[in-house]
């Protein structure tokens, strides 16, 4: 039995003892309130002192049997405070408590279901860029690790609405779904998509005949690791100097030359200008490689200083970090809350 359960246990069987002698004492011996719930009370701690009422042989045996009661009792009640202490599960309901008001106060974060190899790889990259991580896993060795590194985790089925809305799905930016079990991605895509359809999910899955279910379900993107593994290699043997240099500028290398992208948001500076109007190489230093269009979901890969910029459009850019960084606090600046 979990340690606050068994304390919830104690305390329920002392005051079980208390309320059943005050009222037989009541009933047995025509007690007051007061005089019957000092006779237990006394009785229970074994005090000594004398009885308020009269007791007849039914009286004395209600006694014996709150003493025997209430020293069990409060035996039971004083080793589990210890167990408690002693163990513990104090810190450990202290330390839940505050994860709690941590995962409240998340907002734009990534919700990462499954803390295996896929996830820990996930997390680490994600965590080296700032973005806030919650784990959801049901595996409690998993969860000590992710404790261990201070990342506010979930447990529990991630295919579960209520595990999904303790890790904050109705504020996520993200989800990923990581897990072994490609059923399980799947059914995961599915209840989050259900919760906050404005969330990007990420679901891998190992056969590639499941893609298909994972985007039905809801996934925006399915990862196939065997599938990308086999592009990657063909890609290191026939281009490595061009995978070299993708590496340099999305995995964040000494090089302080990165991919970003930059949505043009309501209210955003950039929005109704074209690219010259913008001068974003001129102001930051970017060179801008594509334009994804909000309208039609359609990519311009070859952008021109006429193109305009219009809401819901995602510009992806190439630059120096410090730069890039500026150039987003920029874009935001005047950006409508919610």
């Amino acid at each position: 039995m979990p340690a606050i359960r068994r304390l919830a246990v104690a305390l329920g069987l002392f005051a079980i003892v208390i309320v059943g002698g005050t009222a037989g004492y009541m009933v047995l011996g025509g007690a007051r309130l007061l005089d019957a719930l000092y006779m237990t009370v006394i009785s229970v701690s074994t005090v000594g002192f004398g009885e308020v009422i009269p007791l007849d042989d039914a009286g004395r045996i209600l006694t014996m049997a709150v003493v025997v009661l209430g020293l069990g009792s409060v035996t039971f009640a004083a080793l589990t405070i210890i167990d408690f202490l002693v163990e513990g599960h104090l810190q450990a309901v202290i330390e839940r408590r505050r994860m709690d008001r941590q995962l409240q106060a998340l907002e734009d974060h990534t919700i990462v279901c499954g803390f295996g190899r896929v996830g820990r790889q996930t997390i680490e990259a994600l965590t080296a860029e700032g973005r806030p991580v919650v784990v959801v896993d049901s595996d409690p060795a998993r969860l000590h690790l992710a404790a261990q590194r201070g990342l506010p985790y979930v447990e529990g089925d991630a295919s579960h609405e209520d595990q999904l809305r303790g890790a904050g799905i109705e504020r996520a930016r993200a989800l990923v779904a990581c897990t072994a079990d490609d059923a399980e991605n799947v059914l995961i895509s599915l209840t989050a998509k259900g919760l906050n359809p404005r969330v990007l999910i990420i679901a891998r899955v190992k056969a590639e005949e499941n893609a298909a279910k994972a985007r039905q379900a809801g996934a925006d993107r399915v990862i196939t690791p065997t599938a990308i593994g086999g592009r990657r290699i063909a890609a290191l043997v026939a281009r490595p100097y061009v995978v070299d240099f993708l590496d340099v500028v999305t995995h964040g290398t000494d090089v302080d030359v990165v991919l970003e992208e930059v949505a043009v948001m309501a209210d955003s500076p950039l929005a109704g200008l074209t690219l010259r109007e913008a001068s974003l190489r001129e102001r930051y230093g970017a060179n801008v490689l594509a334009i994804r269009h909000g309208s039609d979901g359609g990519t311009n890969t070859h952008p021109t200083p006429e193109d305009a910029l219009h809401v819901g459009d995602v510009l992806v850019l190439i630059g120096r970090r410090e730069e890039l960084d500026r150039l987003l606090v920029d874009a935001r600046a005047t950006e409508t809350p919610g």
